[in-house]
């Protein structure tokens, strides 16, 4: 644990901004391997083997792009929700301010 002059603290402010980039880096891989590993299921539904390329090459439709959109959100709220919880932020400010503004409507 890192010394602050905040005894509940567990990062200084020196360290927050370095925190919220590892946090952001990390989930948008975590974010494409749920992404992945959605569509490895939905094709396994009705496919008995698949390939990387059939993966990649996979277009959702409508209903299915829904579904995951909001598996994003939920995903997005629950990791985010730490920082967030008891403060007038957003996750939109959030990521607004580590760079990713339009990340939270791709």
């Amino acid at each position: 644990m890192l010394e602050s002059p905040n005894p509940d603290a567990t990062f200084d402010a020196a360290n927050t901004d370095d925190l919220a980039r590892m946090v952001m880096a990390l989930m948008q891989e975590v974010w494409v391997m749920r992404d992945r590993m959605f569509i490895t299921e939905k094709l396994l539904e009705t496919k008995t083997g698949i390939t990387p390329d059939q993966i990649d090459d996979f277009v959702l439709d409508p209903e299915m792009a829904e579904e995951l959109m909001k598996m994003r959100d939920n995903y997005a709220a629950k990791v985010l929700g730490a920082p967030v919880a008891g403060k007038e932020r957003s996750v939109a400010a959030i990521l607004e301010r580590a760079g990713l503004a339009g990340a939270a409507k791709e």
